[in-house]
């Protein structure tokens, strides 16, 4: 038995992807923009979002899926899961919530299987690209191990208890206040708990070079710069390397944290996985 597990094996002419998204869509339109080059051995296939607006606008992931004629479903994850600031409130609230987040998590995993059949292909991995809602149940057991998240931050930074110490949506300015100089990306394996999955690659750092008196503005900018010079390289990067079938996970050395040790082109990363160098 092989003590590797490959994150995309070859079994059809191109890799199959499915994208998620909440908002802008910019990481769903620079890995459609990589499945078009020459090079390219994935295609972008299905766009899935959790709400058709925001702030009364509808949501650009869905003008990029009309650009690039992607196919897309929308379903209303706030109709469907709730509102979790409100239900963080109680304990009660906390085991609702998660309760409508697994049959919502069941309905994206039917419709998934229905595009499928559809199209007589399976999908070989799913990707996670600005999407906000739970990634769990049918859906996460489906792509267990075949689902990768770009998050905002260095989850190789660690607390001196060994945990992660920016995970969640504010990373950014979480990592700025507490006095880092330079931030940069990490695209991981998806997991059951909050940006906790194997660190694939590390993107290359951006330098702060806002306003010293950090706030959520100035981090904000800063992490706007972040998305064009960290987050899509190191997506492109992955999404490529996952389709050449360099990307692996081994099956019997794991890290501290009980991550598998993950494997590029046949050698063994540390970490914080393949790190991409720094521009300029």
């Amino acid at each position: 038995m092989s003590e590797l597990l490959p994150l995309y094996e070859k079994t059809q002419e191109k890799m199959h992807v499915v994208a998620f998204a909440s908002g802008s869509g910019t990481n769903f339109r620079e890995a459609v923009i990589a499945s078009r080059t020459p090079e390219s051995k994935f295609s972008i296939d299905l766009l899935i979002t959790d709400k058709e607006r925001s702030d009364g606008k509808r949501i650009g992931a869905l003008d990029y899926a009309d650009e690039f004629h992607i196919p897309y479903r929308v379903f209303d994850g706030y109709r469907g899961c709730g509102n979790w600031k409100k239900a963080r409130e109680s304990i009660e609230g906390v085991s609702e919530y998660k309760r409508r987040s697994a049959e919502f998590n069941h309905l994206l995993h039917f419709h998934v299987q229905a595009f499928e059949r559809e199209q007589g292909f399976v999908f070989d991995l799913a990707v996670l690209a600005g999407y906000m809602r739970l990634f769990q149940g049918d859906l996460l057991r489906r792509f267990q191990n075949k689902a990768v998240n770009i998050h905002p931050a260095d989850l190789g930074i660690l607390t001196c208890e060994g945990k992660r110490k920016y995970i969640g949506e504010n990373a950014v300015y979480d990592a700025l206040v507490a006095g880092e100089t330079k931030t940069r990306s990490s695209v991981i394996t998806v997991d059951a708990e909050t940006d906790a999955g194997a660190i694939l690659v590390s993107g290359p750092w951006l330098e702060y070079t806002g306003e010293q008196s950090i706030t959520q503005k100035s981090a904000n900018e800063h992490q706007k710069k972040q998305k064009e010079w960290s987050d899509w390289p190191a997506l492109r990067f992955a999404l490529h390397g996952i389709a050449q079938e360099k990307f692996a996970l081994h099956t019997r050395k794991f890290h501290e944290d009980g991550n598998p040790v993950v494997i590029y082109d046949g050698l063994e990363l540390e970490y914080e996985g393949y790190v991409m160098e720094s521009k300029g």
